[in-house]
């Protein structure tokens, strides 16, 4: 199940009134209070995983903006120039960009080609088929949107507009979440993306427990390139470490499938990957 669970100011947005009829998407909660993904209510037995969201609306330079934050990893999305009432796009939006941010990681890690990530998107619909949107809240999720929406408001103030397009929200999405945060559920800090992505691969390519290390590795390789070429940027160049970042890579490949004879067939070959890019 696919909830979006909509705070006062999301559900106002959502809500219209035309010829005198009002038209909401919202309907009773299908699950227990806001939980995290997989839960579900003893009057809801499903076999089926549960996406739960929290989208919140507020105002930025007299436009509505609403943010969208993933209960479970803390991973959000904001969304401009959605017209009032219009669900069906905000649902199209969230979609469409969080599949294209998970192919990213995907395609970039070659943990997943076009083919497998396809797959991917099938298994979603399947266990997502409508989107469920209800009203309530969490305070421990609404302390981090707030803080997406200081984020927001503090860049948007620096740049002097909104974001123009899904292209440039995205971009704020890329920097807001490889910023750590922490809850009570984990007791060490956390990168967002770096949670959202193993869930995802977790959930719909039935990637099993034990890669989320290597998964872990090649996020931190990553960063430290993203460090670099900012530090680059800076005028602070270092020819060697892009070698060293390729040798970290493939010695992460290596212990992680040190003394595995076989991969089942429903999980991605990380060894395939690993011969993929030792070919190039």
């Amino acid at each position: 199940m696919l909830v979006f669970n909509c705070t006062k100011a999301a559900a106002e947005f959502f809500t219209v009134t035309r010829s005198g009829k009002k038209i909401s998407p919202l309907e009773t909660p299908p699950t227990d209070p806001v939980i995290a993904s997989g839960s579900l209510n003893t009057q809801v037995q499903q076999a089926s995983p549960v996406s739960a969201w929290l989208v919140h609306a507020v105002s930025v330079q007299r436009k509505k903006v609403l943010i969208a934050m993933h209960v479970e990893t803390r991973y959000s999305m904001v969304f401009v120039g959605l017209k009032k009432g219009d669900w069906a796009e905000f649902t199209n939006q969230l979609l469409e960009r969080l599949f294209n941010n998970m192919q990213f990681f995907g395609e970039e890690f070659e943990l997943c080609d076009e083919e497998s990530f396809e797959a991917m998107l099938n298994e979603f619909i399947k266990l997502h088929p409508k989107p469920i949107f209800c009203q309530r809240g969490d305070r421990s999720v609404q302390s981090h949107i707030n803080d997406v929406v200081w984020q927001f408001e503090n860049r948007v103030y620096q740049i002097g507009c909104l974001p123009d397009g899904q292209e440039e929200a995205a971009s704020f999405d890329e920097w807001i979440n490889s910023l750590i945060r922490s809850t009570k559920q984990k007791k060490d800090y956390f990168h967002p993306d770096e949670e959202m992505f193993i869930d995802w691969m977790q959930t719909y390519s039935e990637l099993g427990d034990n890669e989320d290390k290597l998964i872990r590795q090649l996020f931190g390789s990553l960063r430290r390139q993203t460090m670099h070429a900012e530090m680059v940027k800076r005028g602070i160049p270092d020819d060697s470490y892009f070698e060293d970042l390729g040798a970290e890579r493939h010695q992460a490949f290596k212990e992680h499938f040190e003394g595995v004879e076989s991969i089942p067939d429903n999980v991605i070959d990380f060894n395939q990957a690993v011969k993929n890019r030792d070919n190039r």
